[in-house]
C-alpha cells in the first residue's frame, strides 16, 4: 500500500464498482444494469460463466455490490450460494439486490488481513472471484485458503488483470505516460496501478499468464489461462497504435507488444493467439 493512501478495507468501503447506492427501483433494472457492466467487457462473461451452476455450493469471493451474486442467483439455480466481500458498503447494496432478486444468499464481511475463511473444509463445489485478487496484499495466502474450502471434485474461476493487455502497453504506456504526460516519474507497471480503479486504489496488480498460473501451482491448484476479457476502452485505444509504433518514446516491450498483435474476425487484438485484454481469466482444479 502506497504512504498515505487508505487500506483497501477503507477504499472499498468508501468506493465500490457500478451501482446505485440506494439499490434498483426493480430486478429489470438490476438485470439490466447486470447486462450494461459485462457489455463493457467483452468475453470476460463467456470465461468467467454465471450459468450452469445449478445444484452446486457456490462463493463468489470478493461480491462486491452483487453483480455475480444476481448473475448466479437469476442464471442458475445454486444448491448454496454464499458471497464476502471486505466492504460493509457493498455488501449491504449486495443484499438489498439480493432480496430485490428473492434470492437466499449467505454473506460474510472478511478482514483485509489474511484469515481463514468462515467456511468449513471442502465446502464448495464451485468458487468465483472476479476482478478480486489483484486488489489484495497476499494473494497467494488468499489462494491457499479457498484451496481449502473446496471440494476435491470442485472447480474455481479467477480474473485477475492481464499484464499482456492492450492497457498496459498501449492506454498505459502510450495514451496516458506519452500523449497525455499524467504519472511523471513512474514506470508504466507502476503507473498501471493507478489507472484502473482509480487513482487513490491502494493495491491493483497484474499477472503474466505463466505467473499466475505458477501461484496457483504452489497454493495447490492445477490452473490454466483460459483467456482474457478486453475492455471497450481498449478496443478505443487501438486506434492509437499506429501511432504508438511510430512513436520514438514508447519503450522497447510495448513496441514488440503492439507489433506482433493479430487480430481476429472481431477485429479484437490477439497477444500469442489469446485475446490482449484486461480480464485475464484462469481455470483451477485441486491439484
Amino acid at each position: 500500500m502506497t504512504a498515505g493512501r487508505s487500506s483497501s478495507a477503507d477504499y472499498w468501503t468508501g468506493t465500490h464498482v457500478d451501482a446505485p447506492d440506494a439499490g434498483f427501483p426493480g430486478r429489470q433494472e438490476s438485470l439490466d444494469h447486470y447486462t450494461w457492466r459485462n457489455s463493457m467487457y467483452p468475453g470476460t462473461l463467456e470465461l468467467m460463466p454465471v450459468a450452469g451452476a445449478d445444484g452446486l455450493s457456490v462463493l463468489d469471493y470478493g461480491c462486491g455490490p452483487g453483480n455475480d451474486v444476481v448473475g448466479f442467483g437469476h442464471f442458475s439455480k445454486p444448491a448454496r450460494l454464499c458471497a464476502v466481500d471486505v466492504s460493509s458498503t457493498a455488501l449491504e447494496i449486495a443484499h438489498r439486490r439480493a432480496a430485490l432478486h428473492g434470492l437466499d444468499v449467505e454473506f460474510r464481511l472478511i478482514p483485509e488481513e489474511v484469515a481463514p475463511l468462515p467456511f468449513a473444509a471442502a465446502s464448495f463445489d464451485l468458487i468465483h472471484s472476479a476482478g478480486v485478487l489483484h486488489h489484495t496484499p497476499d494473494p497467494a495466502a488468499i489462494l491457499r485458503d479457498l484451496r481449502r474450502v473446496i471440494k476435491p471434485s470442485g472447480r474455481a474461476q479467477i480474473m485477475v488483470y492481464n499484464r499482456d493487455s492492450v492497457w498496459m502497453h498501449l492506454y498505459v504506456a502510450y495514451e496516458l505516460l506519452i500523449l497525455r504526460r499524467l504519472y511523471p516519474g513512474l514506470a508504466k507497471d507502476e503507473a498501471f496501478g493507478r489507472t484502473t480503479d482509480g487513482d487513490l486504489c491502494p493495491i491493483a496488480n497484474c499477472y503474466r499468464p505463466e505467473a499466475f498460473v505458477r501461484m496457483c501451482a504452489a497454493a495447490g491448484f492445477r490452473a490454466h489461462f483460459a483467456g482474457a476479457g478486453i475492455s471497450l476502452l481498449e478496443l478505443d485505444s487501438l486506434r492509437n497504435r499506429i501511432g504508438a509504433l511510430q512513436d520514438k518514446r514508447l519503450d522497447t516491450e510495448s513496441r514488440v507488444f503492439l507489433y506482433d498483435l493479430e487480430f481476429n474476425s472481431r477485429l479484437w487484438p490477439l497477444h500469442r493467439g489469446a485475446v490482449a485484454g484486461l480480464n485475464g481469466c484462469y481455470h483451477l482444479e485441486p491439484a
